[in-house]
């Protein structure tokens, strides 16, 4: 509650709404409701809403992949909003100016609790103002979501599109700035980039000299920051990387790189392999494939590392009808709470996993859930498994030749594993006319400057 709760509490202070309702309602509802209580004051009349239509959406690509680094990580702080108080871009169907004054209003409000909460002294009092904030913060940055609101009696697309295409030239134009410094952008994020500064540019102060150069050709009211600095950065695809810091910690970003859905022993695994990749450690990422290969093979894992869980949002009735009924195909988790558990709720979870000696074994037929497993007699599809560790590995394809990965991701023969001569692969992306992304490959090598 204490992590949780306060910017809503504050936020029912803002609203006309109270705390369990400002909890539960949506920002856009939010802001409406703090525009039309000024319409009501006034006694002005709301406009109905109307058509909207799609909007360019934010910048997001990416420039290389593979390991590169040293890393900056610039941000546009609260870009949009800025954008929208610089550029003075509201709906125009708001007539008394109460969307811009809101807007411009909170966000002073929020920098004022931001600079109050950086000199607190006193541990409860910066907590207290860093809720503030938050809160502030909360709201400041759906107001460009609201413009675009299908049911906002305020919508206005047209503004919208205008706020994402100034966006996207904001950030053309640092990225311009990057390369012609020597820099060598990475990523871009909607707010931010990623990229290696230019050669020489390698402490904290000449870093922090550099952004504040990269800050005076923006226009004024747009603030650029220094968000992080790290020492790689392992880029997949678009808004999916891992960053290695300067502390030795690794951040993972995107849902490509680990998902939900894989099993707890590929997430541990995914992990083991990116740490090792940003320290270009090749013999640990064989050691790790090596590991787990041996300990899928020899059932020396938990249930809980190889099984799945997931919800059940159809009633026993409800999937037995569709299954019959040709509407869906069978499922292992349902099947397997068929089988064992008979009745469920709707919102149950179930944790599963697979059975058998087959790697192609089909799911729905060879499926028991978690609670049935037996460790002195473990019935796990060991083949299955292993059959799923070679298909996680295959998301580090990209950073290695095909013979490189054989290597590395193949148990070892007679002559055993060595790393010598493998390196990882930094391929630049080739953006054409017609926006379309096709790597352009180099040859391997790994762009750090240590």
């Amino acid at each position: 509650m204490d992590l949780l709760s306060p910017p809503f509490f504050y936020l029912s202070q803002m609203t006309p709404f109270n705390y369990g309702t400002a909890a539960r309602n949506g920002s856009a509802t939010k802001i409406e409701s703090m525009i039309v209580r000024e319409y009501v004051r006034k006694r002005v009349s709301v406009p109905s809403p109307e058509p909207t239509h799609p909007t360019s959406g934010g910048y997001a690509d990416v420039f290389h992949t593979g390991v590169l680094g040293p890393i900056l990580d610039i941000d546009v702080e609260s870009l949009y909003p800025s954008i929208m108080l610089t550029e003075g871009i509201a709906p125009h169907s708001e007539s008394l100016g109460v969307f811009t004054a809101l807007l411009e209003n909170l966000t002073k409000k929020r920098l004022q609790a931001k600079r109050e909460m950086k000199a607190a002294k006193d541990r409860a009092q910066k907590g207290k103002l860093d809720a503030v904030q938050s809160s502030f913060k909360i709201l400041i940055n759906s107001f460009y979501g609201y413009l675009g609101y299908t049911r906002g009696l305020f919508n206005d697309s047209i503004a919208a599109d205008r706020v994402t295409k100034k966006g996207q030239e904001l950030l053309r134009g640092l990225i311009t700035q990057i390369t012609d410094s020597g820099g060598k952008v990475v990523e871009v994020d909607t707010d931010g980039v990623f990229f290696v500064p230019p050669p020489g540019v390698r402490s904290p102060k000449k870093e922090g000299q550099l952004v504040e150069k990269l800050a005076a050709t923006l226009p004024s009211g747009i603030v650029l920051a220094l968000n992080g600095r790290y020492r790689s950065m392992l880029s997949y695809k678009a808004k999916n990387y891992a960053l290695l810091g300067y502390d030795g910690r690794v951040t993972l970003k995107g849902s490509s790189l680990t998902s939900r859905t894989i099993e707890k022993f590929g997430r541990s695994y995914i992990r083991q392999c990116i740490e090792a990749i940003l320290r270009s450690d090749i013999a640990a990422i064989h050691e790790a494939y090596i590991t787990l290969r041996k300990a899928i093979s020899t059932n020396q894992l938990d249930v809980n590392d190889f099984a799945r869980t997931e919800t059940l949002r159809d009633s026993p009735a409800e999937y037995k009808a569709d299954t019959e009924s040709g509407k869906r195909n069978k499922s292992a988790p349902y099947e397997a709470a068929l089988r064992e558990l008979q009745q469920w709720r709707r919102g149950d979870k179930v944790s599963y996993y697979i059975t058998g000696k087959d790697a192609s074994a089909v799911g729905f037929q060879n499926c028991r859930l978690a609670d049935g497993w037996d460790p002195v007699d473990p019935d796990e599809n060991t083949a299955f498994y292993l059959k799923r560790l070679d298909e996680i590995s295959r998301k580090f394809e990209p950073f290695f030749t095909p013979t490189d990965f054989r290597k590395i991701f193949s148990p070892e023969d007679l002559f055993g594993f060595s790393p010598e001569g493998i390196t990882i692969r930094t391929d630049s992306v080739v953006h054409d006319d017609e926006g379309e992304e096709e790597p352009e490959i180099h040859e391997p090598r790994i762009w750090l400057d240590t």
